[in-house]
């Protein structure tokens, strides 16, 4: 069993190169409320913590919720690993290579899902003026994305690698969503993978082509996102993690019934044009885990990252285990 409390230059080099639901309390009512620390990337699905935030569902059930920016889901990673964070959002994707590294990290909420009627919130995307149509026109072709051995890098290898063309051939290079537009328009890269807001931006401003989501390399349906804590911290703090879960799962709900009113929070806390956000679709959240669609992105992650896949209940936690 590796420890919570490790250096962050050793948990960053153990990720590199990288099912029931918990129980869900009543929530907290008359009790002080507790700090929790928690940590996301930038982008629309991670808004459900200021969703809860903002509409009072952290302070319902009795928390203080610190929310602090990072850069990465790997970086995320690293950080709950040594302490920084108590409770962090991360791809499955991110923790699956996580999880069979041997590192102590569970899944506590649902956070994004793609389902059969999504609309695309996020997808490849190659220069405006670029010749690239088919999978094949990938091979030897350099790919910009948000962080390496993550979703942004396993959705288009699978992609590539199922209509016909060879990922191995393909050089992937990380940079943050923002930058991929510009890097495009460069020529430094021929192709990245973004989400919203910034897959809109960078489509309309005519910096970008449009090419496809790649989920139907994935599955029809299925969990990309979550919130997770270390297994440590889960088992020494069962009441928050239920109140946590409840709460942003609450949240979740919100944001679902009212695809309107979350524009101005996604605007402020992105930096985003509230026009440009309006117009764009808007994520879908999950409101329990479950097992069926947390499997698929196991089973992709296993197949690139090189280890045997698991099943999804190894990863999620569970108040009773």
């Amino acid at each position: 069993m590796i420890p919570v409390t490790m250096t962050r230059a050793r948990a960053l080099a153990a990720l590199a190169g990288t099912v029931a639901a918990p129980a869900l309390l009543t929530p907290a009512t008359a009790q002080v409320a507790a700090l929790l620390r928690l940590a996301l990337i930038p982008i629309e699905p991670t808004c459900q913590a200021y969703y809860a935030q903002e509409n009072g569902f952290f302070e319902r059930a009795g928390l203080d919720v610190q929310i602090t920016v990072s850069s990465s889901t790997p970086a995320i990673m690293a950080a709950i690993l040594t302490g920084t964070y108590d409770v962090a959002y991360s791809t499955v994707s991110t923790l699956a290579t996580a999880h069979a590294k041997g590192l102590p990290v569970v899944i506590i909420a649902p956070s994004g899902m793609i389902t059969e009627t999504s609309k695309p919130i996020a997808g490849i995307v190659v220069g405006a003026n670029s010749g690239i149509q088919s999978a094949k026109d990938f091979n030897g072709k350099t790919f910009g994305t948000a962080a390496l051995n993550t979703l942004a890098e396993y959705v288009p290898r699978a992609w590539v690698d199922k209509h016909g063309g060879d990922s191995t051939t393909m050089k992937f290079v990380e940079i943050p969503f923002p930058q991929i537009g510009d890097a495009m328009a460069a020529g430094r890269i021929d192709a990245g993978y973004l989400v919203e807001p910034f897959l809109s931006i960078a489509t309309k401003s005519k910096v970008a082509r449009w090419l496809t989501t790649g989920d139907d390399a994935i599955a029809p349906v299925y969990l990309a996102s979550c919130w997770c804590t270390t297994t440590q911290w889960a088992k020494a703090h069962p009441d928050l993690v239920a109140r946590f879960a409840t709460a942003i799962t609450d949240a979740g709900r919100w944001a679902n019934a009212n695809p309107a009113k979350v524009v101005p929070i996604i605007a402020n806390h992105l930096k985003s044009d509230p026009a440009a956000v309006a117009a764009t679709p808007r994520t879908i959240f999950a409101d329990r885990l479950v097992a069926a669609q947390i499997q698929p992105w196991i089973d992709v992650t296993a197949r690139y990252a090189k280890f045997p896949s698991f099943p999804s209940a190894d990863l999620v936690y569970s108040a009773h285990a």
